[in-house]
């Protein structure tokens, strides 16, 4: 009788370790889709600050070669090297 009680209490001891596990889960469940929204908010707000950063930077750099004759725009508004007139993304090949 005694190999029962034990399994019983054994049994209510698992019960409520287990109950308290999942509830304490749960909770850090919560908290980690709360901080992982704020997070990828964060993502956001630097992705756009570093493509502003980019952006300037290549505006900048546009300003200052067609400052210098270097570059121009064609007629679609395309950047173009005014010595070779293939468009500024493109390599030029050097012979």
């Amino acid at each position: 009788m005694d190999i029962v009680y034990v399994l019983i209490g054994s049994g209510v001891l698992i019960l409520i370790f287990l109950i308290l596990w999942l509830r304490e889960r749960r909770q850090a469940r919560m908290e980690y889709i709360a901080y992982g929204l704020r997070s990828s908010e964060d993502n956001t707000d630097n992705t756009r600050t570093n493509v502003t950063a980019i952006e300037d930077g290549f505006n900048e750099t546009i300003s200052r070669l067609e400052d210098l004759g270097e570059v121009s725009q064609d007629e679609w508004g395309q950047w173009i090297w005014t010595e070779s007139g293939k468009p500024v993304g493109k390599l030029i090949n050097k012979k």
